[in-house]
């Protein structure tokens, strides 16, 4: 059975390669949904409120409140569902790793969707889901869609002990991953489309998912 070191090892991982997936499909969103962020809502928060205003006060800045609110919207649902799933125990004892087939599902929705509107909420509704199952597999200052907070708790880590360092070194490790997923895909949405990074995402999800439901066997076994 898997001790303390090897736990938190595996987490890391699990939260680097979520990251990835966040970056991938944010940068793909942006360039493939008409300059929507799925992951990265407080990008949305500022999209929202200038087209609002340009919208209240005439001003033609080519911007829309839609695809921002049907983000946040989508977002902020999916976040909300998998937290009370979780928290009030709604699903079985395999309820975390399950919030990544609900994650799954949505990523290849939103590929298939025909309309931008409904894949921009979609995705966005997985990358909620994704943001409670980071949040739930316990490690304190790393969050895989909202990146503001990580770059605090870095900043922080920074200054701290040895234990502050080598969280600080994951945290930095996180930025570095969602710079580099969000231009791949871009990239990859370019030359192929938005719909092929969903379900490059999805598959790469689906692989965690099994091997989250495999781990969590051997733990209820071993126990």
């Amino acid at each position: 059975m898997a001790g303390p070191v090897d736990r938190i090892g595996a987490h890391a991982w699990t939260a680097l390669v979520l990251t990835a997936l966040a970056g991938a499909v944010d940068g793909a969103g942006f360039l493939g949904l008409g300059q929507q962020f799925v992951a990265n809502q407080t990008g949305n928060a500022v999209l929202l409120a200038v087209a609002l205003s340009g919208e209240l006060t005439g001003r033609d800045d080519g911007l829309s409140s839609v695809g921002p609110f049907l983000s946040l919207a989508g977002f902020a649902i999916g976040a909300v569902l998998a937290s009370l799933a979780t928290r009030r125990h709604v699903l079985t004892s395999f309820g975390v790793p399950l919030l990544l087939v609900v994650e799954v599902v949505m990523l290849a929705a939103a590929g298939l969707a025909g309309m931008f509107e409904v894949a921009i909420a979609l995705a966005a509704f997985a990358m909620g889901v994704q943001s409670i199952h980071a949040a739930r597999i316990g490690l304190s200052g790393v969050t895989t869609t909202v990146l503001t907070g990580t770059l605090i708790a870095l900043s922080v880590n920074l200054s701290g002990g040895r234990s502050a360092l080598r969280t600080a070194r994951l945290q930095a490790g996180v930025w570095a991953v969602y710079l580099v997923a969000a231009g791949l895909g871009s990239v990859l949405a370019y030359a192929v489309s938005f719909s092929a990074v969903c379900w490059a995402a999805a598959a790469v999800a689906a692989a965690m998912a099994v091997a989250a439901f495999v781990e969590t066997h051997r733990s209820r076994a071993g126990d």
